[in-house]
């Protein structure tokens, strides 16, 4: 009886120790790239700019003011209700500026950090960054050479921002699959914008259904949509809403796990003072064999998002284990 009991013990003891909660957080920071103009400016030797006194003030009253942008974005990333093991950002900077980033403002918490090539003409990237321990297996980030089937304003490729995708391998052994994108922005909203976005959303179902056969089969997806769940202006006319072409048909079995928070009137895009344009744009969808597996997801925020950004980041637990 004993024995048996001991196995037992042992055996739960063995679940426990290859169980795993990871926190994952998506983040457009706005504007990101802009604040490290001083620091570039005054890195070339010699400097192109004049050394006058007036100057000198200037640089450094920039270099206080993206010291001070900085510092708020640190202090929400890092701060312990947050702080992700893996964070995907949106409207990202160089990577020479995340690398610098994380090493002199987040104290290099993350081991890896990942600028993803794309095709915008706005200094705006999606990008990744790891913590310790978190390894990665293969990249898929070359989607956006693909070729648009239809001509755009931008040229012939059809994304901008993303999607990229890395098969990461948790401490402990897990493996999943992480994308991140940014989908074409509202931004001149039209019939033509929003074909465009829900060609863009299509295509990433079709991706993350390719990686989903590929295996593993766990594959979690983030970032700024730049679209609401549910019909918007131009959506009907123009084959449907975003959100739900990115979720694809029931029987794909994909989970928008910030579903709830939606349909709870949460809003993850603040916009400061344009009230009008409020409202959760920023999503988080997972692969049917995590359906078991969400954990908490929330919007997050705390005494520095609001000056931080124009988005909140929104956070979700993935409860694993080694299989």
């Amino acid at each position: 009886m004993k024995s048996s009991l001991l196995v037992i013990v042992l055996l739960l003891c063995g679940v426990s120790a290859g169980a795993q909660e990871i926190t994952l957080g998506t983040y457009n920071i706005e504007y990101f790239q802009h604040h490290f103009a001083a620091k570039e400016l005054a890195a070339p030797k010699p400097s192109p700019l004049p050394n006058t006194q007036a100057v000198k003030d200037l640089l450094a009253a920039e270099r206080a003011h993206e010291d001070k942008d900085n510092w708020a974005i640190s202090q929400v990333i890092l701060d312990p209700k947050f702080s992700p093991d893996i964070l995907a950002i949106q409207e990202g900077c160089s990577q020479a500026n995340l690398e610098y980033f994380a090493h002199h403002w987040l104290g290099d918490r993350y081991q890896t950090v990942i600028v993803f090539a794309g095709n915008s003409d706005r200094e705006q990237y999606v990008e990744m960054l790891l913590k310790p321990g978190f390894d990665i297996i293969q990249r898929r980030d070359q989607y956006f050479q693909e070729k648009d089937p239809v001509a755009n304003e931008r040229g012939d490729k059809l994304f901008a921002r993303g999607p990229a995708f890395l098969l990461i391998q948790a401490p402990g052994g897990y493996r999943f699959w992480v994308g991140t994108n940014h989908q074409k922005s509202k931004s001149g909203n039209s019939m033509d914008v929003s074909k465009w976005r829900n060609r863009e959303a299509k295509r990433t179902h079709e991706i993350i259904k390719e990686l989903e056969k590929t295996g593993p089969a766990d594959v979690v997806f983030m970032g700024d949509m730049n679209d609401e769940l549910w019909y918007q202006p131009f959506e009907q006319e123009a084959g449907g809403d975003a959100i739900s072409l990115l979720v694809g048909p029931p029987q794909d079995g994909f989970i928008l796990a910030t579903r709830p928070l939606i349909e709870a009137g949460q809003i993850s895009y603040f916009g400061y003072e344009r009230t009008e344009y409020r409202s959760f744009i920023d999503q988080i969808l997972v692969t049917r064999s995590l359906k078991d597996r969400i954990g908490p997801v929330q919007v997050f925020s705390n005494g520095f998002t609001a000056m931080a950004s124009d988005h909140h980041p929104v956070m979700m637990k993935l409860k694993t284990s080694v299989r």
